[in-house]
């Protein structure tokens, strides 16, 4: 369990430097594509976590070569295909469908499910892990067991109480940039209800009430402008709370609302798709 926190932490933190990379490269900025504010991919560590718990377990109860530098490199990758994709699968249902959100997204890529995961970068997954259990792995095994156990042991505890409170504040400003994705969409909805005329004819039905009673002309017409200029000033106290509130999600770029987003996908909303392109373009 000691051996496996430890990799889980360094997969991690491995793992959140390839996103980076792979993101500087093809989008040309760097830009935090993890769930956490710190440097870590939980999936990536997850995934190598899982194969090789399931290498050990499969050597206990199956008698399989568990010394990774003799085990079967097709059978690293098969291993590898399969774990490291329901992992991710899993993990981005989960994310899906408690945050209404998708960190990636492969629905553009052939052979895919739901977008969560697809053959080509299942492959992928199957190759990396692959190649690092053979060539990578035994290193840090060597690194981990010079590390003094006492050591060992502070510094694992200080990560994964850093990672405790990262998943806490990231977990907390996800569902806070869901509540304000959706007062943006109301605000919005209120703002055309009023540019297409919907109070308009509210106005219209009141005014001609005020006809039925008293048909005096002068007061119809000053409680037609009365209507207007309520209608003014509620569009324009609305459209200036809108403005505030997309200037405070878009604001929090290192860490907070801000962040998320720009670490979601593309089509990384089911719900407010609309407005996390509206905030996008904004940049």
């Amino acid at each position: 369990m000691y051996d496996f926190l430890w990799y889980f932490m360094i997969y991690s933190i491995i793992g959140w430097m390839i996103e980076v990379s792979y993101h500087a490269v093809t989008m040309g900025r760097v830009v935090n594509r993890g769930f956490l504010n710190g440097p870590l991919c939980p999936v990536y560590g997850s995934g190598v976590l899982m194969v090789l718990m399931v290498l050990n377990l499969c050597g206990k109860f199956f008698g399989f070569e568990t010394d990774l530098s003799k085990a079967s490199t097709v059978m690293l990758f098969i291993i590898g295909i399969i774990f490291a994709t329901l992992i991710e699968l899993i993990a981005g249902f989960l994310l899906d469908r408690f945050f209404h959100a998708r960190w990636w997204d492969y629905r553009d890529r052939r052979f895919n499910l739901n977008g969560y995961i697809c053959l080509e970068f299942s492959i992928y997954w199957g190759l990396g892990i692959a190649f690092v259990l053979r060539v990578i792995q035994p290193f840090f095994e060597k690194t981990v067991h010079k590390v003094p156990l006492r050591i060992g042991i502070i510094i694992l505890s200080a990560c994964y109480l850093i990672f405790l409170i990262d998943l806490i504040i990231t977990v907390l400003t996800v569902l806070k940039l869901n509540k304000q994705l959706s007062k943006m969409r109301d605000m919005e909805l209120a703002i055309q209800r009023l540019s297409d005329g919907m109070s308009e004819f509210i106005g219209t039905n009141t005014i001609k009430t005020v006809e039925k009673i008293n048909d005096s002309h002068e007061k119809v017409e000053q409680t037609k402008a009365e209507l207007k200029e309520r209608m003014d000033k509620t569009k324009a106290d609305l459209e200036d709370s809108y403005k505030h509130l997309k200037i405070l999600i878009r604001y929090q770029r290192i860490f907070g609302m801000g962040r998320v987003i720009k670490s979601l996908s593309k089509k990384g909303s089911k719900m407010y798709q609309d407005i996390l392109d509206k905030l996008r373009n904004a940049d």
